[in-house]
């Protein structure tokens, strides 16, 4: 028992550490909790009749440092967990909503699939306050065959003076990357660069891009209609709408600067 032997408790709660450590000296007073009084008082008398020495630490939890403290810390964390909840999509929903891991963390450390991690997380509201969860499915249709998915859009890049404005095509099949520089990102300038991409790829079946003003004026529409090139926007203001031509963008200035 507590007070009739010397013992050594470890805890990886630091309010309990800090408690119980600073408890046996302190003057208790009336709290508007009773429950939480009666608890306090409990402990106070206990440390206050013991025969023996003890001593409390506080551990970090959920680390994978070695040493017997935190595999100690780990055990008894798992056996809390199960007496409480036993499965495991419930545990690691009761971590994350304390924790808030990332999807690779609650995977590894629960041994459940990614996606169902990445669920979780997606169902967290305080997670989506912060930085919600991008879309997994359609926002970046990729081609089964060449020519049957292009992705385009515009990058500025300022040293090229008048002709900054970098028009850049990519197969998303293939990943090949078409680029031209133009003095504009007018429809005409658009189309310019479409027809030096049919020279060079052939027509493709559809093409993505954002809603910017040329690729959704009527001159495009009408340019495509008359290729038999169906035409497909992304979502408005999305940042992962054109995520792989985005992708071309970096790897296209990446390249420029190593000239």
């Amino acid at each position: 028992k507590f007070s009739e032997q010397p013992v050594n408790i470890v805890t990886d709660s630091c309010y309990a550490a800090g408690l119980v450590s600073h408890l046996e000296c302190s003057f208790l007073r009336d709290v508007s909790n009773p429950h939480l009084l009666f608890e306090m008082r409990s402990i106070w008398v206990l440390i206050n009749h013991r025969k023996f020495d003890f001593y409390i630490m506080h551990t970090r939890s959920h680390t994978d440092m070695p040493g017997s403290i935190a595999e100690g810390n780990r055990e008894v964390d798992k056996a809390a967990m199960f007496n409480i909840i036993p499965r495991v999509l419930e545990q690691a929903k009761l971590s994350h909503s304390f924790f808030h891991q990332n999807a690779r963390s609650l995977k590894r450390q629960f041994k459940i699939m990614i996606n169902q991690a990445r669920n979780i997380i997606m169902t967290c509201p305080d997670c989506q306050k912060i930085t919600p969860m991008p879309s997994q499915e359609g926002v970046n249709p990729r081609g089964l065959m060449v020519n049957e998915i292009w992705q385009t859009d515009i990058t500025h890049i300022s040293e090229f003076g008048t002709l900054q404005y970098v028009h850049v095509t990519l197969d998303t099949h293939s990943q090949y990357i078409t680029a031209a520089a133009h003095t504009g990102e007018k429809a005409k300038d658009v189309m310019r660069h479409w027809f030096s991409c049919f020279a060079t790829l052939g027509t493709p079946k559809q093409i993505k891009t954002d809603n910017g003003p040329a690729y959704v004026s009527e001159k495009v529409r009408n340019f495509l209609s008359e290729w038999g090139i169906s035409h497909i926007t992304g979502i408005p203001h999305s940042p992962t709408g054109q995520a792989i031509v985005e992708r071309a963008h970096r790897t296209l200035k990446e390249m420029l600067a190593k000239q």
